[in-house]
């Protein structure tokens, strides 16, 4: 059974045999073409010919987006084409469709990242083949990482979208020499087994090139980022929050129970470190400021006016009973039982009697008997007042 089933495969090897291309054949075309070539020239028989390139972005990764140093961290490769007119054959003639070449071998465009944070590197490498077609079009594939420049607008941090350059450039040669295009069909940015970023997503890609002759022979491709916020609303928007509404309750712990200054400075250390992270999460940029940041300060601020009005406070509560209240104290007490809404009372011959609202002028506003108040009704007003009128600016900031 083994016998006749090798017979089978030896007899079925002779009859189906095709006769191809053989590598001496591959050989002599290489070293026909390599030939009077040389890597240092344009490869235009008429050296006062154009060489034009084509290039298109293919994006693999956003690996980072490093705000504080406003960098743009992707991996990706170019498809670069170009019409070398030294590397032509007939494939009529030689029944070769394509051949390969090492990229140290041939003419490449000195091709780099114009707006990178280190220093000029050519793309590929010495590894890299070059497929090159009958027609004399070389097709390159450099696959790397690039780091480039990216100016971060930190104004609507976390919810901001920001705008990020990738800008290549034939550094030796001008654009009449070596004219840099995209492509005239396709997207001039693509995606080659992308990775979704867990903070960032992609909005929108675009491509330019320069336009003038006198420019540098430059392309741009654009990808148009917008951060994802949740991470940021959970772990620094809602404490902060949290944190304006809790400072507001300095104003509801009694003044006798002793924690009242203690608990407001711990607001406002807590607000300070909040501050803190988000100044090493952004760029030292004097001329946009962060609303975020903004909101911190403003905060802060509302908390260091919270620890000065409750030192005073405290000053007054405990101010003897004996010393007369003076005018501004009443007018706090006036609009605290103003907006209370509640009736004053009137001492007439050791009774109180209930005082009626004088309709005609507000209806509303008790007639306050100034007599009646005390240091300790003063730091309950101000406790009132206080209250309302923080949370109303809290919430103001806080929407807008």
């Amino acid at each position: 059974m083994k016998l006749q089933l090798i017979v089978s495969i030896v007899v079925l090897s002779k009859f189906c045999t095709v006769y191809g291309v053989t590598v001496e054949d591959y050989k002599n075309l290489q070293r026909h073409l390599m030939t009077n070539y040389s890597n240092k020239v344009r490869p235009v028989k008429n050296q006062d010919h154009t060489v034009q390139v084509i290039a298109s972005f293919h994006l693999a990764d956003i690996n980072d987006v490093e705000v504080v140093q406003q960098r743009l961290v992707t991996t990706a490769y170019l498809s670069i084409l170009w019409f070398d007119e030294l590397l032509v054959w007939d494939k009529q003639i030689t029944n070769i469709h394509r051949l390969y070449f090492k990229q140290k071998d041939i003419w490449t465009p000195d091709i780099v990242l114009k707006n990178g944070v280190k220093k000029l590197e050519e793309l590929g490498g010495e590894f890299y083949y070059l497929e090159v077609s009958p027609e004399g079009i070389v097709h390159w594939l450099p696959y790397q990482v690039f780091e480039s420049k990216c100016d971060i607008d930190i104004t609507y941090f976390p919810f901001d979208t920001q705008v990020c350059d990738i800008t290549f450039i034939s550094w030796s040669f001008t654009k009449l020499e070596v004219n840099m295009t995209l492509p005239e069909s396709g997207p001039s940015v693509d995606f080659y087994d992308f990775n979704e970023n867990s903070v960032w997503g992609i909005e929108s890609t675009g491509g330019r090139r320069s336009q003038s002759d006198n420019a540098d022979s430059t392309v741009t491709f654009t990808l148009r980022l917008r951060r994802k916020p949740l991470y940021y609303v959970m772990n620094l928007i809602l404490p902060v929050v949290l944190l304006g509404v809790i400072s507001l309750l300095v104003f509801v712990i009694p003044a006798d129970a002793g924690e009242k200054m203690s608990f407001a400075v711990t607001v406002f250390l807590s607000f300070a470190v909040f501050l803190s992270i988000i100044s090493m999460q952004l760029p030292v940029n004097s001329e946009k400021t962060s609303l975020l940041g903004v909101y911190l300060v403003f905060q802060m601020s509302i908390a260091v006016a919270i620890i000065i009005i409750s030192a005073f406070q405290l000053r007054l509560h405990h101010r003897c009973e004996e010393r007369k209240v003076g005018t501004f104290y009443r007018g706090i007490v006036r609009i605290e039982r103003c907006l209370r809404c509640v009736k004053s009372f009137l001492r007439s011959d050791d009774s109180f009697l209930k005082k009626k609202y004088d309709w005609g002028n507000d209806s509303c506003e008790p007639k306050v008997d100034y007599d009646d108040v005390s240091w300790k009704d003063v730091s309950s007003a101000i406790d009132f007042v206080c209250f309302w009128t923080m949370l109303f600016f809290g919430i103001i900031a806080t929407t807008v």
